[in-house]
C-alpha cells in the first residue's frame, strides 16, 4: 500500500468521478425517471467539464518550475471559467432543461469523487502509519 503520486491521484479522482456519474445516472433512471437521470447526467457533465478546464488552466499556469504565473491572468481565467459554469447552470435551470435537484446531485459528484479518493488515501496513510 503506497501513496499515489499527484498524476495518479488525479487520474483516480477522474475515474472515480466517471464511475459515480455512471452509477448515479443509472440509479436515477432505474429508481426515478429518465428526466431525473438526465438532470444527474447533465449536472455531472457540467461539473466534470469545469474540473477538466480547471486542471488544464492550472497545468498551463504552473507547467514550468521557474516561471511563476501572474496573479491577474490566473485569477481572470479562473473566474471566467467559474462565471461561464454559473451561466450554463443558470440557463439549464431557467429554461427547465433538467430537474434542479437532479442537476445539483450531478454537480456534487466531482466533490464526492475528491472526498472519496481523499478518504481512501487517508485510510492508507493511517494503515501505513500503524504498520511502522
Amino acid at each position: 500500500m503506497r501513496l499515489l503520486t499527484d498524476e495518479r491521484l488525479l487520474r483516480r479522482i477522474e475515474w472515480t468521478n466517471i464511475g459515480l456519474l455512471v452509477a448515479a445516472t443509472l440509479g436515477a433512471w432505474l429508481f426515478f425517471s429518465y428526466t431525473i437521470a438526465f438532470g444527474v447526467l447533465l449536472g455531472g457533465a457540467i461539473a466534470t467539464a469545469s474540473f477538466q478546464i480547471l486542471k488544464w488552466q492550472l497545468r498551463r499556469a504552473f507547467q514550468s518550475a521557474g516561471n511563476v504565473p501572474r496573479k491577474g491572468g490566473l485569477f481572470v481565467t479562473y473566474y471566467l471559467r467559474f462565471l461561464i459554469t454559473l451561466f450554463i447552470i443558470f440557463a439549464v435551470i431557467y429554461y427547465g432543461w433538467a430537474n434542479p435537484i437532479a442537476l445539483l446531485a450531478g454537480l456534487s459528484l466531482v466533490v464526492l469523487s475528491i472526498a472519496a479518493v481523499g478518504a481512501h488515501e487517508f485510510l492508507l496513510m493511517q494503515v501505513r502509519k500503524g504498520g511502522r
